[in-house]
């Protein structure tokens, strides 16, 4: 069997003949319910294959036309790519014909054929004013200029026409399923004994193979592929544009219902909000109103919803703007969605639109009209849409984030990153970011200009710690952990260099001034006389009775510039002091072969604790290295 990669989907009044042509196209009955057989009437979506001329094969999703299962023809109409609008000659257009058509419009359908059934009953007259009553109907419709069709599902005649047009318009509708995620709508599920769930939908976009992994949304967890078939038949496989069952081992019938999604892990997200542009449809009965109550289907699912739109008088028919549509339950949505909005009641449709920006925060009226700009980008292409979010945030946004909104694999997301100007990527702590190569430029420059202006406005200290940098201007709006990549670029640049834990210019030097000079040689001179056991760094500015910040500046200095040697945050000695007490281990090392924590103590005639800071400062160090429990030491 081999599968064009497109679906076909009925529309049209209810008794127009929409189950019967299917019938006639394909051989199968889609009503399956004994409720559709007994009041001859269809109830929920059906689903037939429809072999061509050339042997391939196209699936096709009938829908109901009663009024009070719109909601299960919008489930139907989510995956379709060609709509077969079905118009009975001896009725002509009716309300549903109109409300379906609608539908198609807001779904974004916009390849399709009608066929004109019943020919059969009606005479020449009447066929040609029902024709001509189409034609004005679809005029100004996504499905303008679509071929009418007379056909007779009682006779056989215009079958092997419409077949053909069928054909010719799957043909030109195969979809691509390379540069997105899987993606399936659930549409029935149901139990086969021995097996498990079943689920069945029309594949939105991407692939999926047996023993691959897949999320359910919402909240149904995951699953793993045990079984796949297409349009009846068994496969390894299947893509964007086909009907297809998945058997999924790992979870049960209860946890998968109509209106989830079937979908890679790597979109597994859930959102009880969007951003979009809302349209009311031309035909709708009632205006959209700003923050008032709505049904929404996407995808498979409905919901109620509240609608806050941009403008607080709401919108007429023929009008779109921006709005975000808020909901209780998850929904997994990707940029690009469409969307139907009916009364709450579910008696009309009254409009629809394209998902822009799932999720984020909850935004009003002036949030919506703040963001216009972005919004606006996002609906012209990816591209724009993409640019826009990287220079609300140029320092770096996660590679995944533009996965997620826009669904695109590896190869999709290279190919976007190749058409978006002036952008360049990074990879930190196991991420990938995205960000503008003029402002990654500028932001190194104010790191460099925020340690000169600490340089001049702290002479005498030794740099600046890094908690204290991410919060000047150079990196406040930054989340802390691009502020740490940035500074770590601003070094490996050589614009900047770590000086134990501070930070500082390449080159600086402490200059002190006058006063600052005097603090420092009276500090030296502790130290010096104090040997292994000088005054401690806490309370070093009570014993030598100096201002608290001047000595512990002047301290990170000296620790610097090398006077003074960090044996522990609270313990230094002079350098010269530490380089006798390294000198006289070392000696005694190639010696006795070893020291241990005891020996040295006596050596240097220190208590036990001061002994081991000094060991493990030479440990830490790469001079010695401990080889028991009691402290021995040998040359590392």
């Amino acid at each position: 069997m081999r599968l064009i990669n497109s679906i076909i989907g009925t529309a049209g009044h209810i008794d127009h003949g929409k189950t019967a042509l299917v019938k006639a196209l394909t051989g199968e009955d889609c009503d399956r319910l004994e409720e559709e057989k007994k009041r001859g009437i269809t109830i929920d979506i059906g689903f037939a294959r429809l072999n061509l001329e050339d042997g391939q094969v196209v699936g096709v999703v009938d829908a109901p036309g009663h009024l009070s299962f719109i909601h299960n023809m919008l489930a139907g109409t989510s995956g379709i790519d060609i709509a077969m609008l079905v118009v009975a000659a001896d009725d002509s257009v009716m309300p549903q014909t109109v409300e379906h058509l609608a539908i198609l419009e807001l779904m974004g359908v916009c390849r399709g054929v009608v066929a004109l059934t019943k020919c059969d009953l009606v005479d020449r007259e009447t066929l040609e004013l029902a024709k001509e009553d189409v034609a004005r109907l679809i005029k100004h419709s996504s499905l303008s200029g679509a071929t009418i069709i007379p056909c007779s599902s009682a006779t056989g005649e215009g079958i092997d026409t419409l077949k053909k047009e069928l054909a010719s318009l799957a043909h030109q509708t195969k979809k691509s399923s390379g540069q997105k995620y899987f993606r399936m709508p659930v549409d029935r599920v149901f139990s086969v004994k021995g097996y498990g769930a079943v689920v069945t939908g029309s594949v939105m976009c991407g692939e999926i193979k047996v023993d691959e992994r897949v999320a359910i949304i919402p909240g149904g967890g995951d699953a793993r592929v045990r079984g796949i078939q297409n349009h009846g038949e068994t496969a390894p496989a299947s893509a964007a544009g086909n009907r297809t069952a998945l058997n999924l081992a790992g979870v049960g019938r209860e946890s998968v219902r109509r209106g989830r999604v079937v979908c890679h892990r790597a979109i597994a997200n859930g959102f009880r909000s969007f951003v979009a542009q809302v349209i009311c449809h031309k035909s709708s009965p009632h205006n959209i109103a700003h923050a008032k109550s709505y049904m929404l289907h996407i995808h498979t699912a409905e919901t109620l919803c509240r609608v806050y739109l941009e403008s607080e008088t709401g919108i007429k028919p023929g009008e779109r703007c921006f709005a975000q549509i808020r909901f209780e339950e998850p929904v997994q949505i990707n940029y690009g969605d469409r969307f139907v909005i009916r009364t709450s009641s579910a008696k009309h449709t009254l409009g629809g639109g394209l998902a822009l920006f799932p999720g984020g925060p909850l935004l009003w009226r002036r949030g919506i009209k703040r963001g216009k700009g972005k919004w606006t980008a996002l609906l012209n292409s990816e591209r724009e849409g993409a640019l826009s979010i990287v220079a609300e945030r140029p320092w770096g946004v996660l590679v995944d984030e533009i996965v997620s909104l826009f669904n695109l694999r590896q190869q999709g997301i290279r190919s976007l990153l190749k058409e978006m100007e002036g952008v360049g990527t990074f990879e930190y702590k196991g991420d990938e970011y995205i960000y503008v190569k003029e402002e990654g430029e500028r932001i190194l420059q104010n790191i460099e200009n925020a340690i000169t202006r600490f340089h001049k406005e702290n002479g005498a200290a030794t740099g600046i710690e890094e908690s204290r940098l991410m919060k000047t201007f150079a990196l406040e709006n930054m989340e802390e952990r691009l502020a740490g990549y940035w500074i770590r670029r601003a070094i490996s640049s050589g614009k900047a260099l770590y000086n134990g834990s501070f930070i500082q210019l390449p080159g600086r030097k402490a200059r002190f001034s006058q006063e600052d000079e005097a603090i420092k040689n009276k500090i030296i001179l502790a130290y010096k006389e104090g040997g292994l056991t000088p005054p401690k760094i806490a309370t070093l500015h009570r014993d030598l009775e100096l201002p608290k910040s001047a000595a512990a500046t002047i301290v990170r200095a000296l620790i610097a510039s090398g006077d003074l040697v960090p044996i522990t945050p609270d313990y230094a000695l002079y350098k010269d002091v530490f380089r006798e007490a390294k000198e006289k281990l070392l000696r005694e090392v190639r010696r006795s072969g070893s020291v241990d924590t005891a020996t040295y103590r006596d050596l240097m005639g220190i208590g036990r604790k001061a002994a081991i800071e000094i060991l493990e400062y030479l440990d830490k160090t790469g001079v010695t290295k401990r080889v028991d429990n009691k402290g021995t030491r040998k040359l590392k």
